[in-house]
């Protein structure tokens, strides 16, 4: 089974002709050849006709390839070569940029050359992955080794070859200053500059076949050599290579004396055209970039202007602001004596408690306990406000009482996924999750509590909120779904991941779905704990599904560890909800023991429900606990309360929470609903 890498590896052309690279060579660690028989490859580029294909071709042998670039328009093209093999996996081999530049036509008359090997190592173990390494050597190798050859068997116009050896070097370092000049301008310029230098290595070559009578061969060897290790740098695997190429060059090179001058003017010619085509270029980069810069800063230029205009706007309201201030001023004196005169105008008190009032009216002081006016009263009813302030009092609170409803807890199934159990405390009142000890990593279980409890109702329900008490000793996530509409429960996900979606392929509803993820690491900077609520709905209007993501802040000490001091967990609704729109007419509470300076917190406001089909309202809780600790982990819950609404569709509970509760929200975001389905 192959396993690539997918190694970056930039090429370049000549535009207008194909370009053939063999052998694509594939071994393993032994060196040893290992066969593609049973891989095929593909290979495109991509140009601004539309896509060419790379012909790659089985070789002789069966770990070789052959892979021929179809011929280019200039620019520079990305490409990719894949590989699939007989599973069906399909891998990037290598990828990158062809560089296609313009040239004159190559020295021989065959259209289609061939560039240097590449070797690829295949590892023993199907695990490992493979090492894609090519055995680089560019035209100044090649050039380098001819003209050794070359200059071994040289013996006259040793004048002759030196100097057109030292014009052909000048020719080279010019093109490769032109070459590093363009270089950071443009990728085209790029591909010039290694144009350019195979050009110019190519012109020292035909310069030393040229020198067929040196005076001295050992002369025209030396500078052969100097003339080859002057592009080191044209050679992708580094310097060694060329020496290693040179080396081979003294028994491996044959003589290739003809038409040695007619080979200097042509790379000589091609060299200066190929530095006139990066001058070029990398002009009309500067070009390109000036007009950039230009694009960039004008937009720049109008916002200050816009700025400039606020910043006037700004000042004439502050001086209109000063005006108004003025004026507010003197009305507010002029209110002032008024005031002094209306209470100058009241009549006085005297000592003794009375008053004349204009007219020649008195009041005297002596008033009784009922503001001076007594009203006849039934035998025995009381006149203590204070007996009156208590009856209030127990009856608001037998009618808060008769708003709720009891919920209780279905033991009889209560289903795990994971490395969980639960056990029962008491019959439809108290059950605990527990979640076994990690092993290396941690162990995690996913709990469905079922609550069932009565409910009136036909089209409509009178659902106004539940409350149900609920703790846990480690980092869990509590899922819980409202109001109608199918809901689907998954279990054995990571804590990121949703453990309930809506149901029906995600079909309209005027239901949702909301999870508290909280964790047991304390923020010891701040002093307290973050929890993360998400909230699912749908909206009519935008014809979508939303998750709206609040982030609230806990305060507490260490000895007050979260989730371990949470006692309950509670949902209010104010009014009815509509799905046309997201209204936020309902808020998610968390009470807290543990010695709390303030036990109840607001962590997120949400959307609610319609009461439409609503039935219970709430009736699935869904506990995932990631349990990283030596011993066992557990999550409580139990019987607990469903709120109605009051007369006039109001509730009560959800006003005296909201005035209580600290709000604890920091951050909210909403975006469009993406299921996040991810198995441990």
């Amino acid at each position: 089974m192959l396993n690539f890498l997918g190694m970056t590896r930039h090429l370049s052309t000549t535009a207008g002709y194909a370009k053939r690279i063999g052998w694509l060579l594939f071994e393993d660690v032994t060196q040893s050849p290992f066969p593609v028989t049973g891989v095929s490859f593909t290979g495109v580029v991509k140009t601004e006709q539309g896509d060419l294909p790379i012909a790659i071709e089985h070789g002789e042998q069966e770990h070789c390839l052959a892979l021929t670039i179809p011929a280019l328009p200039v620019g520079r093209w990305p490409y990719a070569v894949h590989a699939q093999d007989e599973s069906g996996e399909d891998l990037r081999l290598f990828s990158g940029y062809i560089g296609a530049v313009d040239s004159v036509a190559p020295i021989e008359s065959s259209t289609v050359y061939d560039i240097p090997v590449m070797g690829i190592t295949i590892p023993i173990e199907a695990s490992k992955t493979i090492k894609a390494q090519w055995l680089s050597n560019t035209a100044s190798i090649i050039a380098a080794q001819q003209a050794q050859q070359n200059a071994n068997t040289s013996s006259t116009n040793a004048e002759t070859a030196s100097q057109a050896a030292k014009t052909a070097t000048d020719a080279a370092a010019s093109a490769a200053g032109r070459a590093e000049e363009a270089e950071g301008y443009a990728g085209s310029a790029w591909a010039s500059k290694r144009a350019a230098a195979d050009s110019a290595s190519a012109a020292g070559t035909s310069a030393t076949n040229a020198a067929r009578d040196a005076k001295s061969a050992n002369d025209a060897k030396t500078d052969v050599e100097s003339l080859a290790t002057t592009w080191p740098e044209t050679v992708s695997d580094g310097k060694q290579q060329i020496i290693e190429a040179r080396n081979e060059a003294v028994t491996a090179i044959q003589d290739k004396q003809a038409a040695a001058v007619l080979a200097v003017g042509r790379a000589s010619q091609t060299a200066q055209q190929n530095i006139a085509s990066a001058q070029s270029t990398a002009v009309q980069a500067v070009q390109t970039a000036q007009t950039e810069a230009k694009e960039t800063i004008e937009p720049l230029v109008q916002r200050a202007e816009t700025a400039k205009d606020d910043i006037d706007q700004a000042e004439r309201r502050i001086n209109t602001a000063a005006t108004n201030a003025t004026t507010s001023a003197t009305s507010a004196a002029n209110s002032a004596t008024e005031a002094q005169q209306a209470l100058a105008a009241i009549p006085q008190v005297d000592d003794a408690g009375n008053m004349t009032l204009d007219g020649g009216l008195t009041a005297a002081g002596a008033i009784n306990a009922n503001g001076g006016i007594n009203i006849p009263l039934a035998v025995g009813a009381p006149t203590d406000t204070t007996a009156v302030n208590r009856f209030l009092a127990m009856g608001l609170a037998g009618a808060v009482q008769a708003l709720i409803q009891p919920l209780y807890l279905k033991t009889s199934s209560m289903p795990v996924v994971g490395s969980g159990s639960t056990s029962v405390q008491y019959a439809g009142l108290y059950a605990t999750s527990s979640t076994s000890a990690a092993s290396g990593s941690p162990a995690h279980s996913t709990t469905t509590f079922t609550f069932e409890g009565p409910q009136g109702q036909h089209n409509y329900s009178s659902f106004a909120g539940f409350s149900i008490p609920l703790s846990g000793s480690t980092a869990s996530k509590f899922t819980f779904g409202l109001g109608r509409g199918s809901k689907t429960v998954r279990g054995g996900l990571t804590m990121d991941s949703f453990a309930m979606i809506p149901g029906n392929n995600l079909a309209v509803n005027y239901g949702e779905i909301i999870d508290i993820t909280t964790t047991a690491v304390r923020d010891s900077v701040r002093g307290g704990y973050v929890l993360r609520v998400r909230e699912i709905y749908y909206v009519s209007s935008g014809d979508s599904w939303q998750v709206k993501t609040t982030e609230s802040f806990i305060p507490a000490t260490q000895n007050h560890p979260f989730p371990a001091c949470l006692n309950r967990l509670i949902f209010m609704q104010e009014g009815l909800s509509s799905m046309s729109s997201y209204e936020g007419k309902a808020s998610l509470y968390i009470e807290l023991g543990g010695g709390q300076t303030n036990t109840l917190y607001k962590i997120a406001a949400l959307r609610g429900v319609s009461g439409f089909e609503d039935g219970m309202g709430f009736s699935t809780l869904v506990a995932d606990v990631e349990n990283p600790n030596s011993w066992t982990s557990s999550v409580r819950t139990g019987a607990g309360n469903r709120y109605l609404y009051a007369n006039g569709l109001i509730n009560p509970m959800y006003a005296a929470l909201e005035a209580m509760a600290v709000n604890a929200i920091e951050t909210e975001e909403t975006a469009d609903f993406e299921d996040i389905n991810i198995p441990l």
